[in-house]
C-alpha cells in the first residue's frame, strides 16, 4: 500500500507542479510583452516576487535547521 500512496503523491505533485509552471509562463508571457504596462511596474512586480520567494526559502531553511536541534 506503501508503494501505491508514493505513485499517487508523484503524479500529484507533478500534475500540481506542471499547472503552476505553465501558469508562470504565460503571466509572464503576457507580462513582458505587453507594452502598456510601464517597465518600473514590471520590475517592481518582479522584485516584489523574487525578495517573497527569498524570504520564503531562508524560512525553510532557518525551519530545517531549527528542527534538527530540536531532537
Amino acid at each position: 500500500m506503501k508503494i501505491l500512496h508514493l505513485f499517487g503523491l508523484t503524479i500529484f505533485s507533478a500534475s500540481i507542479l506542471a499547472l503552476i509552471g505553465f501558469g508562470l509562463y504565460k503571466f509572464l508571457e503576457v507580462f513582458l510583452v505587453d507594452s502598456e504596462i510601464p517597465l518600473v511596474i514590471r520590475w517592481g512586480s518582479f522584485g516584489l516576487i523574487l525578495g517573497a520567494i527569498i524570504i520564503l526559502i531562508s524560512f525553510i531553511i532557518e525551519r530545517i535547521k531549527d528542527s534538527k536541534k530540536e531532537k
